[in-house]
């Protein structure tokens, strides 16, 4: 997420205050530091902890900030637009509920459909925003693409992420 925010934004010559989730701080910390290591001028990309009920809404509200993008629960997005538009309407761009689809015709490849659906639903537990929660199959290659995706289910292990042999 944190690249996915602060590498176009920096690519365009941007400067970034970025809030990440009050649950998991710590690596956008880390990637800051990197970023200042690697020669990132203080004051380019600014890292700022908080809740969003206020660290989040001071950003959204702020006259100096010129736009505000935000991953979330739409019903967080509806505030921050809210409080965008009453400021000095700045642009927003919301990413927002999930439930990502992802689309597979009947000229596809089953195998390789079969593994971009499976790690596109389980990738980092499924706790990931663009995880593909919902996947449109064409019906002529349903069934095949089913069991593909069963067998990949089987074949998983669950268990301590610090077992080489957990999946």
């Amino acid at each position: 997420m944190f690249f996915m925010k602060t590498a176009p934004a920096l690519a365009a010559g941007c400067t970034i205050i970025l809030k990440p989730a009050e649950q998991t701080p710590l690596s956008a910390l880390y990637y800051a530091h990197l970023a200042k290591r690697a020669g990132i001028p203080d004051g380019v990309l600014n890292v700022v902890n908080g809740h969003g009920h206020t660290t989040g809404a001071a950003i959204s509200s702020h006259m100096d900030i010129d736009k505000v993008t935000f991953t979330g629960s739409t019903e967080v997005g509806r505030k921050i637009m809210m409080a965008a538009a009453a400021s000095n309407l700045k642009p927003v761009s919301l990413e927002l509920g999930g439930k990502s689809p992802l689309l597979i015709f009947d000229d596809a490849d089953i195998d390789q459909a079969a593994d971009i659906a499976f790690r596109g639903m389980f990738f980092n537990k499924g706790e990931i925003c663009v995880a593909s929660s919902r996947d449109f199959v064409q019906e002529g290659i349903y069934e095949k693409l089913e069991n593909k995706l069963v067998e990949k289910a089987k074949a998983t292990i669950v268990g301590d992420p610090f077992d080489p042999k957990v999946h």
